[in-house]
This record gives structure tokens, sequence and C-alpha cells, in this order.
């Protein structure tokens, strides 16, 4: 099994939830659709390129930003997800709603409330990361997420910019990735089917920290594009 395959198959099972926690795994969907429910948020993500040949995964996380932790875990184990909400979202390569060039759009159905980018499928981003509220009944436009190694092999400029420490970078597994958001505007594009119905930017605020509860690389999170950091 090649590297990345098995940092995939790591990333998944990291969220599974397991059968005596009944919380269901948020949605991804295939098809946007004719109206939003009043009772559920949805999350519309774009994300850039791994490289030329491969696609972004991305993982949120429902988050507790008093203890700073995943609700659950850790720091946050007093809080929990009740059962029957979400406490995960995982983006895979597939479904997507639209294709562009180097980009993918996904709308992921969730449960509504406070939630984090995460990790992508080699590092947690527990050192700093992005929080905001997906709220009830419309789409939380989280804009653009780019990711890649820090060892200035992306294909996207801000991130090849980056470069660990030399001896870190000879060994490829050692490499955590970085993460630019760069969020939406009222402007940003989205697709045709999404255009009537509600959506505002997301309101990012920073996570200073949470615990590296799925046991990948560590690292912060890049400034915004454009703002403050995390």
């Amino acid at each position: 099994m090649s590297r990345w395959a098995l940092a995939i198959a790591a990333f998944a099972a990291a969220l599974a939830v397991p059968a005596a926690a009944p919380a269901p795994a948020a949605e991804v969907l295939k098809l946007a659709p004719a109206k939003l429910d009043p009772k559920l948020a949805y999350l519309l993500v774009r994300l850039g390129k791994r490289d030329e040949k491969v696609w972004n995964l991305v993982s949120f996380y429902r988050y507790d930003p008093e203890a700073q932790d995943l609700r659950g875990k850790g720091r946050a184990k007093s809080n929990p997800v009740p059962k029957g909400e979400d406490k995960a979202a995982l983006v895979l390569a597939k479904p997507f709603l639209a294709e562009e060039g180097n980009f993918r759009t996904y709308l992921v159905v969730v449960t509504p409330g406070r939630w984090v980018i995460a990790s992508s499928p080699t590092t947690s981003f527990s050192l700093g990361s992005w929080q905001f509220d997906a709220k009830a009944g419309e789409i939380t436009d989280v804009g653009t997420l780019y990711m890649g190694a820090e060892n200035g092999s992306s294909i996207w400029p801000k991130l090849a910019e980056i470069h660990s420490a030399p001896d870190i970078e000879k060994r490829a597994y050692t490499v955590a990735d970085a993460l630019l958001v760069e969020p939406a505007t009222a402007a940003t594009p989205v697709p045709a089917a999404l255009a009537a119905l509600p959506r505002r930017p997301a309101g990012f605020l920073p996570a200073p920290r949470f615990g590296n509860h799925s046991g990948q690389m560590i690292n912060a999170a890049l400034p915004l594009a454009g703002g403050t950091s995390p």
C-alpha cells in the first residue's frame, strides 16, 4: 500500500464513529438541494488540489472554545457531542458538486454549532487553526482551503515558499502540511444551483489549540489570506 493510501486510511479511521456511539457522519452531497433543511447547517468548501495528480482531503470537528479542544476529547471531555449530532465531517476527493481546474467545490450537511478546521491527511492543525459557527437553515461559506507539505513542493505559490528545516525535508514522511484559508466574500462565485440559497461567509475566529487526538504530525494554520494569525 502506498504512503498516500496509508495516510488516507489512517485519516478516515481517526474520524470513524464507534458502533456504541451512534452520532451520524456528516453527509457530503452529490447534488445541490432545491431548498435547505431549517434544522441543519451546510458547509460550502472549496479545496485546492494537493499536487498535479492528487486531490486534497480535510476534516472538520466540533470545537469547544472555552476548553480549547475538540468536544468530548481531552480538555473538553466533559462536553461531548450529544448522541444524534455530528461530531466530525470528513471531506474526501468524492463526491463533489463542481470541479474547475485545480479546485473542487463540496457541500457538507452538518449539525449546527461551532466547528474547527481540524486536519489534512497527514497533519493535525492542533497548534492553531480556525473556528467558525455553522448556523441552521443556511450555507456557511468556508472559502477556499489550500494544503500541502512544507517542503517547497506545493503547486500553490504561497505554500511553495514555505520550507521546514533541511534535515526534516530530507525525510518526506516527517514533513507537516501547511494550511492556508482564503475566506469567502459576498462576491465569491458559487455553483449556479446554490446561488438562490441562503449563504454567508464563515466568521473565522482563532482556535488557539486543541489536542492532537488523531495522532498525526502537528502544525499551526497560516494567517488568513489577507488576515490575522490563529
